[in-house]
């Protein structure tokens, strides 16, 4: 089973050297110039195409259009993309990338071995899932082809009866071969989360020593808000790869989590206090992803900015629901949000992040001035927003 892989960047000598890198007797390697043409390669045989290695800085159509068009077409939507940058510290793009559908993002130049093992775990799991598509058809048809014979033989049961009983018996193996095949979906599905978290966990390990050798304040804390947010966002995978259901995450469970890793990195006086107020909340992947990141950013800010000149002050989080639609809430008691900045348009990254997130949503933010600094997210879950 040959799968191709596609490879998307302006510059001649970088499509060389991928193609050296990743070259196999069992890939098709296709190269793409530009937006335009990699657009162009995936009409011939998207149903083949395992990975896309995507260059973000191209002359006309940019990797993130040309991503974009892509998850519109029906047959690539779910292609795996993985963006090549020059650029490691552009948080922005990060952050649109993996709005786009992207499931990594690799800095050029990229060491071979990392370029290898990437490929072979999509080109795994691609081949997987094909051999599990045919398997449902081909149970599909054996379900389908019992229907048909046990609804022609009912009028003859009084002559058939024998060949009625290995009937039910072959719909039986059918079934526990369909059930096998759910089971295996499954186990895969742990396993990307597995690897999802893993991966965001080496990431924060390298920015966590590299912190150890920063003197300047500024950028340690820089680091420090990184690490941050890829903790949030490894906690989610990490409770989903835990958790029997794969599609949804106990929200107050993550509260947790998050501020004892924010306590963590951010070393916080014990005369802080949290307390978080959460009902029995169930979010789906991708909305508890934006809303930890959220609270992430909003806690953050009370930590750095809420209680200068203060000796002990309370965080709170809370998180409500009521006809589908969800409040979640943090507020401090410390000196208050200044008067003079917009938190709708302000130079802060992570409150820019913050309306940013709740833009994708379709949610609306709300700040309290009124007793310390209170925020209030209203959002409802995506997938409902759109029926």
């Amino acid at each position: 089973m040959k799968v191709s892989i596609l490879l998307v960047d302006d510059h001649a000598d970088n499509l060389q050297v991928m193609e050296h890198i990743l070259k196999s007797p069992e890939l098709n390697l296709i190269k793409a110039g530009s937006g335009e043409e990699a657009l162009k390669a995936l009409l011939d045989e998207p149903d083949e195409v395992a990975l896309i290695f995507m260059d973000v800085r191209m002359p006309g159509m940019d990797g993130f259009e040309a991503a974009a068009l892509i998850r519109q077409r029906e047959k690539c939507a779910k292609i795996p993309i993985i963006f090549l940058t020059a650029y490691a510290n552009n948080e922005t793009g990060m952050f649109k990338g993996y709005s786009l559908g992207a499931v990594d993002f690799l800095v050029k130049p990229t060491a071979p071995e990392i370029l290898r093992s990437k490929a072979s775990v999509f080109v795994d799991l691609h081949k997987k899932n094909k051999i599990l598509r045919i398997q449902e058809e081909l149970l599909r048809q054996s379900h389908d082809e019992l229907e048909i014979r046990v609804e022609e033989r009912t009028f003859e049961l009084h002559r058939v009866n024998n060949e009625l009983m290995t009937e039910i018996a072959e719909r039986k193996r059918a079934e526990e071969a369909l059930t096998a095949s759910l089971k295996e979906k499954e186990v895969l599905l742990r396993e990307i989360h597995h690897r999802v978290k893993n991966n965001l966990q080496i990431v924060s390990s390298i920015l966590s020593l590299q912190g150890n050798y920063i003197t300047d304040r500024k950028s340690l804390e820089m680091f420090q808000d990184c690490q941050s947010r890829i903790k949030s966002i490894a906690l989610i995978h990490e409770l989903l790869y835990q958790n029997e259901d794969l599609a949804h995450t106990d929200f107050q469970e993550y509260l947790n989590s998050l501020v004892t890793n924010l306590l963590r990195t951010y070393r916080v006086n014990s005369r802080i206090r949290f307390e978080i107020h959460a009902e029995s909340v169930h979010l789906t992947l991708d909305t508890a992803i934006h809303c930890g990141l959220i609270v992430t950013e909003l806690v953050t800010n009370s930590l750095k900015y809420g209680f200068k000149n203060r000796e002990e002050g309370t965080i709170q989080i809370s998180i409500t629901s009521k006809y589908e639609e969800y409040s979640l809430t943090v507020e401090d008691d410390g000196v208050g949000f200044p008067e003079e900045i917009d938190y709708r348009q302000t130079d802060s990254l992570g409150l820019q992040l913050v309306n940013t997130l709740t833009h994708q949503i379709d949610g609306s933010l709300i700040l309290d001035r009124s007793k310390g600094t209170k925020f209030t997210l209203v959002f409802r879950e995506r997938s409902r927003v759109r029926k």
